[in-house]
């Protein structure tokens, strides 16, 4: 059996190994404060160290707000077979917001529900499946 190569559709942003998928982001070691996606320098106008380091994103959060979206994205991005989508704005520890997919009946959707980090394919073609990350309902989480 050929062995499917996953390949994210932006590197930049999400990582996979054996423990599962991150997002990757970035911190500020003087000021504490969170970024994602990741940047070069702090944009905190009271930090005066501005020294940037990668960080991998707590992956269980808390819906802030949503909408459906009820049209196809661009190319890079689209979802095959298409079907109408949820995308969600998340708080995950360390004070950081992220957008993303959520894959949950419309109807189980609102403020305040636990997610967690996941993946989904968007597409599959000769180069092997282009996943992002989503985020589904934690039943253990807070919320």
């Amino acid at each position: 059996m050929d062995s499917i190569t996953l390949r994210p559709v932006v590197d930049e942003i999400l990582t996979l190994d054996e423990a599962g998928a991150h997002l990757l982001g970035s911190a500020c070691q003087d000021c504490d404060t969170v970024y994602f996606p990741p940047v070069l320098r702090c944009r905190n106008p009271g930090c005066a160290g501005k020294t940037i380091v990668p960080s991998h994103l707590e992956g269980a959060g808390v819906l802030f707000s949503f909408t459906i979206q009820r049209y196809r994205p661009p190319a890079l991005f689209a979802l095959e077979p298409w079907e109408a989508y949820a995308i969600g704005s998340v708080d995950l520890a360390g004070g950081v917001r992220v957008l993303g997919i959520i894959q949950a009946p419309f109807d189980q959707l609102s403020p305040g529900l636990a997610v967690r980090l996941s993946t989904s394919v968007l597409n599959d073609g000769d180069e092997g499946a282009v996943i992002t990350h989503v985020f589904v309902p934690d039943e253990d989480g807070p919320g």
